[in-house]
């Protein structure tokens, strides 16, 4: 199974800075990386869990990409897929025990995943080194707010006005008497 994947990248893309980056990134995820320059091309190789019982169970990753360089365009091929662990775990698996097969299965969903996983991590990896440093002066016109100024007069201070005060009441020979409820459309 052979994958590519295609990115757009800048005129003065650094291949060898982009391989660095790459490997570096997997081997703090656990993975064995190396990394070789072959005719201008980057060879970089993951591997993981490859050898031993890892073998057997089918739990080993690993996969070489073939990253090249032209006319603005970075591919990465991907090819030779550890899938051999994976056989001999569905293959044990399925004559002698369980537990095999299982972690077989397991194990080819990571591999399936794992050139996704390297597309993904290479096109944020490409778009970070295609970022341009800031140059204040190509950047837009802002204009400048001039500075907070006191003002020139002393302060005065406003007149002082009296609190809120509720309405007072009338006295209580202008009050009406109350109503009977069942009289007010008699008065009209």
């Amino acid at each position: 199974m052979a994958d590519t994947v295609y990115i757009n990248v800048a005129p003065d893309f650094n291949i060898h800075a982009f391989a660095a980056q790459l490997a570096e990134k997997y081997r703090m995820e656990g993975f064995n990386v190396t990394v070789a320059d072959f005719n201008g091309a980057q060879v970089i190789t993951f591997d993981k869990n490859t050898g031993g019982i890892n073998m057997l169970l089918g739990l080993g990753q690993g996969i070489k990409a073939t990253c090249m360089y032209q006319n603005g365009v970075l591919s990465i091929n991907f090819s030779d897929g550890d899938w051999t662990g994976k056989i001999i775990g569905l293959v044990v698996g399925w004559f002698l025990c369980l537990i095999p097969f299982i972690t077989a299965i397991v194990g080819c969903f990571k591999q399936v995943q794992l050139p996704k996983d390297i597309g993904n991590d290479a096109m944020l990896i490409c778009s970070s080194m295609n970022q341009q440093p800031f140059d204040p002066e190509q950047a837009p016109y802002q204009p400048q707010q001039p500075p907070y100024q006191q003002p020139q007069e002393p302060y005065q201070q406003a007149p002082y006005q009296q609190p809120y005060q509720q309405p007072q009441q009338p006295p209580q020979d202008q009050q009406q008497p109350p109503q009977d409820p069942g009289t007010e459309n008699l008065n009209m």
